[in-house]
This record gives structure tokens, sequence and C-alpha cells, in this order.
């Protein structure tokens, strides 16, 4: 029987990560970490054995143990209290089960079972077949050759299989796994795993990847053409306020033109991540894209902090100069700069948070909640505050609109712009409670449909309380209908002609 081609690059890829891993490690350490024994508390002969341990009976030389601050937990080093830990298997080859005696794996669960009353019981664990030196097999008891453990490496655990069938592995007196000519990774541990319903066979199970699948189904469909809805929405509130002269020269306007710029930009990159499988994208692309998505989002945010502290100072009579205005609103840009390349270079959990499985924020931690949503929190409070300022300031004054054109003017930006943030906020407040609900749950739940439908809202609401709400631009498009009407009546003929 022949192993198949993925089956070889699957078995090698584990066998040059492992060596990998062991090789990194013991640059500083005796020895990989998978091939030690924690040995914290264990006795120390001192000088009169240099030094040696003794764990489980065995004498460990001093120049095998060393003090570790890190764990492997998945595949993954995670940092750890400093501990001792010994290299056994350097001593003796060592053999590892996955479960204790008289239980197995069992792959759906991903833990250890007892096997079921109407099925034959386990194979003993203290015996079995070792090919020799010689070349010879025989039934021998392990703990004679061998430092036997219990232990899963990681998580989840998997057979190697061809074309459904479990693979014949041998185990050899030096502690090695061999099918033919292909090596088992160091990385494993042995099961009994049923075949038929009569038979069990000792099987040697790795370390599967726990990767998210790429899914481009309806519900991704759905997010993206909602995304797109929302675009379009921002673009046509763009063009309005670049050709409305009055906003277009006023600082208001430039918020709000660099507000939609931004949210064009991050949506347009979050539809792009949603529609394409990472596999498909370069490492570097899988980092700059989301980058730059995070970047446009959040400078977005902060963006409407500026305009609610513009609106503020307005009723105070404070009058903003171009410098003052680029000397606030530029390190706005600076630090959500600042923050995307941090984010961008950063780890959480031992993994960057960009350039994994999804391009994005990982839906299996709280990446995304510490890195997006706490910058967003900070940015709605902050713009929160100045409401509640402004709110103060015109309760003072109450007769505010009598007294000036120019407060009146800006008591009308002020209600358009608190009720469009107030959509935005309630649409981001359902994209935060759909990720605690799916992170809870562990899966994605139809809750994803309400982040698309708020999604689209989100630029209906910028058309709404934008424009539709905003007494400057409806004064444009009035001379604009009033300027077609004209042109109309002079280009017209009078029916008495007829």
């Amino acid at each position: 029987m022949r192993i198949s081609l993925a089956t070889a690059q699957f078995v090698m890829i584990g066998c040059l990560l492992a060596m990998t891993q062991g090789i990194h490690e013991e640059a500083r350490h005796p020895c990989a970490f998978i091939d030690t024994v924690n040995i914290t508390g264990s006795y120390n002969m001192g000088s009169s054995l240099n030094n040696s341990y003794v764990h489980n009976w065995t004498v460990i030389p001093r120049e095998l143990v060393t003090a570790y601050d890190f764990i492997i937990e998945n595949g993954i080093r995670v940092p750890a209290k400093r501990h001792l830990r010994a290299c056994i298997c350097k001593l003796r080859p060592c053999v590892r089960f996955c479960c204790p005696a008289g239980q197995f794996y069992d792959l759906e669960e991903r833990s250890c079972l007892a096997a079921q009353q109407q099925l034959p019981p386990p194979p003993d664990q203290s015996h079995m077949a070792v090919q020799l030196h010689n070349g010879t097999q025989l039934d021998i008891e392990l703990r004679s050759l061998f430092s036997v453990y219990e232990e899963t490496p990681c998580d989840h655990m998997k057979p190697y299989t061809k074309d459904n069938t479990y693979l014949n592995w041998t185990l050899h007196e030096n502690g090695s796994i061999i099918h033919r000519d292909y090596l088992f990774s160091k990385h494993y541990c042995f099961s009994p795993l049923l075949i038929g319903n009569s038979s069990w066979s000792w099987q040697p199970l790795a370390c599967a990847p726990e990767k998210l699948r790429f899914v481009l189904g309806v519900r991704e469909w759905t997010y993206a053409v909602c995304l797109l809805i929302c675009i379009i929405s921002m673009f046509i509130v763009l063009i309005v306020h670049l050709l409305c002269s009055d906003m277009r020269n006023s600082f208001y306007g430039v918020a709000i033109k660099s507000y939609t710029t931004c949210v064009i930009f991050g949506y347009a990159l979050l539809a792009h991540l949603t529609l394409h499988d990472p596999a498909n994208l370069s490492t570097a692309a899988c980092r700059i894209i989301p980058s730059f998505a995070l970047l446009f989002l959040v400078l977005s945010f902060y963006i409407l902090s500026f305009i609610a502290f513009k609106l503020y100072v307005s009723f105070n009579g404070v009058v903003f100069t171009k410098p003052m205005f680029w000397l606030i609103f530029g390190p706005i840009v600076l630090i959500a700069v600042a923050w995307s390349v941090f984010v961008g270079f950063s780890y959480h959990g031992s993994r960057l948070v960009f350039g994994g499985d999804t391009c994005w924020f990982d839906p299996r931690n709280w990446s995304i909640m510490i890195y997006f949503f706490a910058p967003v929190f900070v940015a709605c409070a902050i713009s929160c505050f100045f409401y509640v300022l402004t709110l103060i300031r015109i309760s003072d004054d109450p007769d505010i609109d009598a007294e000036k054109s120019f407060e009146s003017l800006e008591k009308n930006r002020l209600k358009s712009f608190w009720k469009f943030f107030t959509y935005t906020a309630l649409t981001w407040f359902v994209c935060v409670c759909s990720f605690a609900f799916n992170h809870y749950r562990e899966e994605r739940s139809h809750l994803n449909y309400a982040v698309c439908l708020c999604t689209a809202l989100h630029g209906f609401a910028a058309l709404y309380a934008l424009i539709g709400k905003n007494q400057q631009i409806q004064n444009f498009l009035r001379r604009i209908e009033e300027n077609n009407d004209e042109d109309t009546c002079e280009n017209s003929v009078p029916m008495s002609l007829y």
C-alpha cells in the first residue's frame, strides 16, 4: 500500500515544524520542549552526584535540567511561571499515550472516553509491538525500554489515513514511529481506535492545526452587499458636500467629507477581506489590508469626536481658524496611524493580531474588543461628553437662536449630526453584541444578519441626517431645483400659440 502524496506532505511538514521548533529551543535549552518533563519539587542529590535530580526513580544529570519560563500549548509558546524541566527523553526514549488505561481518544468529542459495554475493551497499554534494532518485532513491556507518559500535546488530535484507512505505523526501539520511509512527528500520542465494531488498533495521533475554514456563503455575500449600500450612500453624502459651497468651505464640511472618505475606504477593505480567501492573499497583504481598514474605521470615529468638540466650542463663541483646525485635526490622524501600525505588529496570545486564518481579528479570542472596539468606545465617550457640555451651554441661554443666525445654524448642525451619531453608535453596538454572542456560543449565529441590516441602515442614516436634516444642504438643493424650474420656463412655449 502506497501512502498518498498529500499524507506524505502532511507528515513531512509536521516533522519539519517539530524539528524547527526543537532546533530553536535547543539553542538555549538542552532539548526541545516536547522531550521534557516538569521536575519541579524533585529531589536534588546535591554535590555528591553533581547536583543531579531524581524523578520517578530516574537519576537525571544536571546538564539535562534547566529552567523554562514558557510552556507549549497547541503548538504555541505561552509564557508561564519559571519552573524546572528535564530532558527525560534523552535518557530513555519516550512513548506518550493520549488517555489513561482503559480509555480511548474520541476524535469527535476531542477527549478521552471509556469504551461502551457492547464494545470489546481497549487493549492494554503496558505492552506493545516494538521493532528492535535487528529488525525483529516483539510484544514488549514498554516501561522496560521507554519512559511512558499520558498526555495530549494539543487539544485537537487526529490520525493519518489513506482512503479512510488507518496506516500501519511501527514503534521502533529508539522511540521513533515509522511507516515505510515516513517518520511520524514527535508531537504525538498513542490511542486505540476502533476498527469496525470488533477490534482496536493502536494509532499515533498528531496535532491538528486549528484553522478557521473560509466560508463564502449567503451570510458573507449579504454582508458585502450591505457594505456596498453603505459605501454608495456615503459617496452621495461626499459628493453633495463637495458641490455645496457653503459646506465645502466650512470646517464642519471638511470634517464630514473626511469622515465619509474614511468610511468608504474602510468598508471597501472590509468587503474585500470578506469575499477573499486568506489563503489566496500574501502574508504582507494579510497584514497591510486589515491595518488600513482599522486605520480608516478608527479614524472615522475620532473625526466624529472632533466634530462634537467643534460644535461645543462654536456655542461658546470660539471661531475656528485654519491653524487651530489643523493643530487639532492633525494629531488625531497621526494617533490613528500610530495605533494601526502598533496593532499590525502586535501579538495576542503569542500570535500576530493580523495575518492569521482570517486576515482580520480572530473571532476565537478577544483581540477585536481590545484593539478595535475599545478605541471606538473611547471615541464615542468623548463625543457624548462634548454633547452633554453643549446641551448644558444651550440650556444656560435658551434664547440663543434669536441672538445670532450663526448660532442658529450651528444648532441645526448639532441636531442633524447627533441624529447621525446615534444611528452610527447603534450600528456598532449591534456589532459588539453580535461578536460577544457568537464568541460565547463559539459559532456564528443569525445575529450576523442584524449586523448586515444595521450596516446598510448606517448609510441610509447618513443620507437622512447629514443631507435631509441639514439646513444648508436643503437650501442648496432648493436653489438647484429653482434654477432647473427657471430653465424649464425659459425654454417653454405658451399654449396660446397652438
